[in-house]
C-alpha cells in the first residue's frame, strides 16, 4: 500500500508530462507553438493538482492560477513573439521559484522543459538563430542542465527530498 501512496503523489506529474507531451506530438506542425502553449496551461493546472495530492493546496491559490493562465492566453493571443515571452517568462519564473525553494515535485522539473521547448519552437519561427550554442535547442538544454543541476543541489541542502521518497509532507 506504501507504494501505491508514493505512485499517488505522481500522477499529478505524469498526467502533465505524458498529457503535454501528447498534445505536442500529435500537433499538425504550424500548429506545434500553440500545442505547446496548451501543454504549458495543462501543467500548471496540474500544478495546483500536486498541491491538492501534497496537502499545500489552498483556496487563496486559484485567483494565482488563474492570472498564470490569463498570461499564458494573453502570450498566446500575441502570436509567436507573445509565446516567446510567455516561454523566456516561464523559464524564469520556475528558475527562480525552483531554486528559491527547492523541487520536491515531478513538476518542477517537466514545466520548465515545456517552456524551454516553447523558446525553441518560437526562436525556430522567428529564425533566432546562430551558429553555436545559440542554434535551435542548444541554449535550452544547456539552460535546463545547469538549471535541474542547481535545483537538485538546492532540494538536497534543504532536505525536501522527503515528499518524492513517500515520507509526509
Amino acid at each position: 500500500m506504501h507504494w501505491l501512496s508514493i505512485f499517488y503523489r505522481f500522477v499529478p506529474g505524469i498526467v502533465a508530462g505524458f498529457g503535454g507531451a501528447m498534445l505536442i506530438w500529435y500537433a499538425p506542425s504550424h500548429r506545434k507553438i500553440q500545442f505547446t502553449v496548451a501543454s504549458t496551461a495543462l501543467s500548471l493546472i496540474c500544478m495546483e493538482w500536486e498541491y491538492l495530492v501534497a496537502g499545500v493546496f489552498s483556496v487563496s491559490m486559484v485567483p494565482e492560477l488563474f492570472f498564470y493562465l490569463a498570461l499564458t492566453t494573453i502570450g498566446l493571443l500575441l502570436g509567436v513573439r507573445g509565446c516567446l515571452c510567455l516561454g523566456i517568462c516561464g523559464l524564469l519564473f520556475f528558475t527562480y521559484v525552483n531554486v528559491r525553494y527547492g523541487s520536491p515535485y515531478l513538476l518542477d522539473y517537466v514545466i520548465p522543459v515545456f517552456y524551454a521547448l516553447l523558446v525553441g519552437l518560437c526562436r525556430r519561427r522567428l529564425a533566432l538563430r546562430r551558429p553555436g550554442i545559440l542554434e535551435i535547442g542548444y541554449l535550452e538544454v544547456v539552460w535546463l542542465i545547469c538549471l535541474n543541476s542547481i535545483v537538485i543541489w538546492r532540494t538536497t541542502m534543504l532536505g525536501k527530498w522527503g515528499w518524492i521518497l513517500g515520507q509526509v509532507w
